[in-house]
Order: structure tokens, then sequence, then C-alpha cells
């Protein structure tokens, strides 16, 4: 597997299942919501890890983790 990369959630649609991350590595890759490992909820702001992946449509992430929850936002049991 790639090595793991770091970023934050800009955008992510619930209801569409999918969104846009904004990579450490300067990087924008879109990640749908079956690429978040444990069923994580996934909101804008937050810390999270994973694999970049590069397909015919460009940039994608697979197997997000939640690295922090932003400020204010009460992290989910």
């Amino acid at each position: 597997m790639a090595d793991r990369v770091s970023g934050v959630v800009r955008w992510y649609s619930q209801a569409r299942g999918m969104g846009y991350i904004d990579g450490d590595d300067g990087r924008e890759l879109r990640v749908d919501g079956r690429a978040i490992e444990d069923g994580t909820f996934v909101v804008e702001g937050l810390r999270v890890t994973y694999v970049p992946v590069e397909d015919e449509n460009g940039w994608h992430a697979e197997h997000l983790n939640i690295v922090r929850h932003p400020p204010g936002a009460a992290e989910r049991e």
C-alpha cells in the first residue's frame, strides 16, 4: 500500500456521500464515503490521513481515517 498522507476536509456532503480534501502535499483530492474507514462521520475542517490514488478522473483518497476533530465539533462515539 502507498504511503499515507495528511490533509483537511475542505467540503463534504453527507447527502451525496462525497467531498474534497486539501492535502498537506498540495493536492486536492475527492473522497467518496465508501473510502472512510469504520463508517466515520466526516465534516469540514476535520484533519484526516488517507492513501492518495490517481485514476482516469484525477486524485482520490482511499482508506481515510480521522486524526483530529475540528475545534468546537463534538466527537461521535
